[in-house]
Protein backbone atom coordinates (compact mmCIF):
# COMPACT_ATOMS: atom_id res chain seq x y z
CA UNK A 1 0.00 0.00 0.00
CA UNK A 2 2.92 2.30 0.84
CA UNK A 3 4.73 1.76 -2.84
CA UNK A 4 1.46 2.85 -4.60
CA UNK A 5 0.78 5.65 -1.68
CA UNK A 6 4.12 6.97 -2.93
CA UNK A 7 4.02 6.47 -6.38
CA UNK A 8 0.17 8.58 -6.29
CA UNK A 9 2.37 10.78 -4.16
CA UNK A 10 5.22 11.84 -7.00
CA UNK A 11 2.76 12.14 -9.83
CA UNK A 12 0.08 14.08 -7.66
CA UNK A 13 2.90 16.74 -7.15
CA UNK A 14 4.94 16.51 -10.38
CA UNK A 15 1.15 17.21 -11.99
CA UNK A 16 1.14 20.00 -9.42
CA UNK A 17 4.16 21.40 -10.12
CA UNK A 18 3.94 21.23 -14.41
CA UNK A 19 0.87 22.93 -14.46
CA UNK A 20 2.30 25.97 -12.45
CA UNK A 21 5.47 25.56 -14.32
CA UNK A 22 5.62 23.35 -17.58
CA UNK A 23 7.56 20.25 -18.14
CA UNK A 24 11.32 21.24 -18.86
CA UNK A 25 11.32 24.10 -16.34
CA UNK A 26 10.86 21.15 -13.19
CA UNK A 27 13.95 19.64 -12.79
CA UNK A 28 13.68 15.77 -10.91
CA UNK A 29 15.09 17.14 -7.96
CA UNK A 30 12.78 19.40 -7.19
CA UNK A 31 9.94 16.83 -7.77
CA UNK A 32 11.81 14.87 -5.26
CA UNK A 33 12.35 17.40 -3.00
CA UNK A 34 8.20 18.47 -3.10
CA UNK A 35 7.40 14.79 -2.66
CA UNK A 36 10.29 14.17 0.46
CA UNK A 37 11.45 10.86 -0.95
CA UNK A 38 14.99 9.96 -2.26
CA UNK A 39 16.29 9.23 -5.67
CA UNK A 40 16.23 5.64 -4.88
CA UNK A 41 12.74 5.76 -3.79
CA UNK A 42 12.10 7.42 -7.08
CA UNK A 43 14.01 4.69 -9.27
CA UNK A 44 11.38 2.30 -7.02
CA UNK A 45 8.46 3.53 -9.43
CA UNK A 46 9.78 5.26 -12.78
CA UNK A 47 12.52 4.55 -14.68
CA UNK A 48 13.51 8.48 -15.53
CA UNK A 49 11.61 11.89 -15.21
CA UNK A 50 9.91 11.11 -18.83
CA UNK A 51 8.48 8.11 -17.31
CA UNK A 52 6.58 10.08 -14.82
CA UNK A 53 5.62 12.72 -17.36
CA UNK A 54 3.82 9.93 -19.02
CA UNK A 55 2.18 8.73 -16.03
CA UNK A 56 1.20 11.88 -15.34
CA UNK A 57 -0.82 12.21 -18.24
CA UNK A 58 -2.22 9.31 -17.97
CA UNK A 59 -3.65 9.58 -14.78
CA UNK A 60 -4.96 13.36 -15.77
CA UNK A 61 -6.57 12.01 -18.99
CA UNK A 62 -8.63 9.36 -17.03
CA UNK A 63 -9.47 11.96 -14.09
CA UNK A 64 -10.17 14.77 -16.49
CA UNK A 65 -12.63 12.59 -18.70
CA UNK A 66 -13.87 11.36 -15.57
CA UNK A 67 -14.73 14.85 -14.57
CA UNK A 68 -15.92 16.32 -17.53
CA UNK A 69 -18.51 13.18 -17.81
CA UNK A 70 -19.72 13.86 -14.17
CA UNK A 71 -19.96 17.68 -14.81
CA UNK A 72 -22.12 17.28 -17.65
CA UNK A 73 -24.25 14.83 -16.11
CA UNK A 74 -24.09 17.29 -13.11
CA UNK A 75 -25.29 20.13 -15.58
CA UNK A 76 -27.54 18.36 -17.57
CA UNK A 77 -28.78 15.12 -16.46
CA UNK A 78 -28.81 11.72 -19.15
CA UNK A 79 -30.05 14.15 -22.05
CA UNK A 80 -27.21 14.23 -25.22
CA UNK A 81 -28.88 17.34 -26.33
CA UNK A 82 -28.60 18.94 -23.01
CA UNK A 83 -25.19 17.52 -22.81
CA UNK A 84 -23.65 18.91 -25.65
CA UNK A 85 -25.40 22.11 -24.81
CA UNK A 86 -23.82 22.10 -21.11
CA UNK A 87 -20.25 21.75 -22.58
CA UNK A 88 -19.91 25.28 -21.56
CA UNK A 89 -21.17 25.55 -18.30
CA UNK A 90 -18.65 22.45 -17.29
CA UNK A 91 -15.57 24.77 -19.29
CA UNK A 92 -16.97 28.08 -17.62
CA UNK A 93 -16.85 26.39 -13.98
CA UNK A 94 -13.43 24.30 -14.71
CA UNK A 95 -12.27 27.71 -15.77
CA UNK A 96 -13.27 29.32 -12.37
CA UNK A 97 -11.62 26.45 -10.60
CA UNK A 98 -8.88 28.15 -8.05
CA UNK A 99 -6.51 25.05 -9.76
CA UNK A 100 -6.95 26.08 -12.81
CA UNK A 101 -3.56 26.33 -14.88
CA UNK A 102 -5.10 25.73 -18.85
CA UNK A 103 -4.73 22.36 -20.17
CA UNK A 104 -1.77 20.41 -19.40
CA UNK A 105 -2.23 18.25 -22.70
CA UNK A 106 -1.94 21.49 -24.52
CA UNK A 107 1.01 22.10 -22.23
CA UNK A 108 2.41 18.58 -22.94
CA UNK A 109 1.99 19.14 -27.42
CA UNK A 110 3.92 22.51 -27.29
CA UNK A 111 6.84 21.61 -24.89
CA UNK A 112 6.99 18.06 -27.06
CA UNK A 113 6.20 19.33 -30.18
CA UNK A 114 7.11 16.56 -32.24
CA UNK A 115 4.35 13.81 -32.84
CA UNK A 116 6.55 11.03 -32.49
CA UNK A 117 7.61 11.72 -28.99
CA UNK A 118 5.74 9.53 -26.27
CA UNK A 119 4.68 12.79 -24.33
CA UNK A 120 3.23 14.33 -27.49
CA UNK A 121 0.95 11.09 -28.39
CA UNK A 122 -0.04 11.08 -24.71
CA UNK A 123 -1.51 14.48 -25.55
CA UNK A 124 -2.78 13.43 -28.89
CA UNK A 125 -4.64 10.00 -27.21
CA UNK A 126 -6.14 11.99 -24.76
CA UNK A 127 -7.67 14.42 -27.52
CA UNK A 128 -8.88 11.39 -29.34
CA UNK A 129 -10.75 9.87 -26.18
CA UNK A 130 -11.88 13.52 -25.39
CA UNK A 131 -13.33 13.39 -29.07
CA UNK A 132 -14.95 10.08 -29.00
CA UNK A 133 -16.64 11.17 -25.73
CA UNK A 134 -18.23 13.90 -27.93
CA UNK A 135 -19.16 11.37 -30.42
CA UNK A 136 -21.08 9.42 -28.37
CA UNK A 137 -22.98 11.98 -26.96
CA UNK A 138 -23.61 13.69 -30.38
CA UNK A 139 -24.85 10.49 -31.56
CA UNK A 140 -27.36 10.02 -28.88
CA UNK A 141 -28.21 13.45 -29.32
CA UNK A 142 -29.61 12.10 -33.34
CA UNK A 143 -26.58 13.93 -34.63
CA UNK A 144 -25.95 13.59 -38.62
CA UNK A 145 -22.12 13.15 -38.34
CA UNK A 146 -21.41 12.72 -35.01
CA UNK A 147 -17.74 12.36 -35.67
CA UNK A 148 -17.85 15.77 -37.46
CA UNK A 149 -19.74 17.23 -34.47
CA UNK A 150 -17.20 16.09 -32.39
CA UNK A 151 -14.08 17.55 -34.08
CA UNK A 152 -15.71 20.75 -34.35
CA UNK A 153 -16.46 20.99 -30.22
CA UNK A 154 -13.67 19.80 -29.59
CA UNK A 155 -11.77 22.95 -31.47
CA UNK A 156 -14.26 25.01 -29.29
CA UNK A 157 -13.52 23.12 -26.42
CA UNK A 158 -9.59 23.75 -26.84
CA UNK A 159 -10.21 27.14 -28.05
CA UNK A 160 -11.74 27.99 -25.05
CA UNK A 161 -9.42 26.63 -22.69
CA UNK A 162 -6.16 28.71 -24.67
CA UNK A 163 -7.96 32.04 -25.01
CA UNK A 164 -9.02 31.61 -20.95
CA UNK A 165 -5.44 30.35 -20.33
CA UNK A 166 -3.59 32.81 -22.15
CA UNK A 167 -5.83 36.02 -22.22
CA UNK A 168 -7.16 35.61 -19.02
CA UNK A 169 -11.00 36.53 -20.84
CA UNK A 170 -13.66 35.34 -18.47
CA UNK A 171 -15.98 35.32 -21.33
CA UNK A 172 -13.79 31.98 -23.53
CA UNK A 173 -16.49 29.28 -22.58
CA UNK A 174 -19.79 31.87 -23.45
CA UNK A 175 -17.97 32.76 -26.81
CA UNK A 176 -17.35 29.23 -27.56
CA UNK A 177 -20.97 28.76 -26.99
CA UNK A 178 -22.34 31.11 -29.25
CA UNK A 179 -20.26 29.27 -32.12
CA UNK A 180 -21.00 25.86 -30.64
CA UNK A 181 -24.67 26.46 -31.17
CA UNK A 182 -23.98 27.51 -35.19
CA UNK A 183 -22.54 24.18 -35.21
CA UNK A 184 -25.34 22.24 -33.49
CA UNK A 185 -27.66 23.87 -35.51
CA UNK A 186 -26.01 22.36 -38.52
CA UNK A 187 -25.70 18.74 -37.32
CA UNK A 188 -28.92 18.05 -34.95
CA UNK A 189 -32.41 17.20 -36.43
CA UNK A 190 -34.53 20.32 -36.12
CA UNK A 191 -37.20 18.58 -33.77
CA UNK A 192 -34.48 18.52 -31.23
CA UNK A 193 -33.37 22.30 -30.98
CA UNK A 194 -34.21 23.64 -28.18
Amino acid sequence: MAASTTRQRLIDNAYALFTRQGFHAVGLDRILHETGVSKQTFYNHFQSKDDLVLAVLDKRSEIDLATFRDMLCEFAGDDPRAQLDAIWDVLDAWFNRDDFRGCIFITAAAEFPFRHDPAHEKAAAHAARMQRLLADIAERAGADDPVALAERLFILIDGAFVVRHVTGNDRAADIARENARLVLDCHLPVTQLV
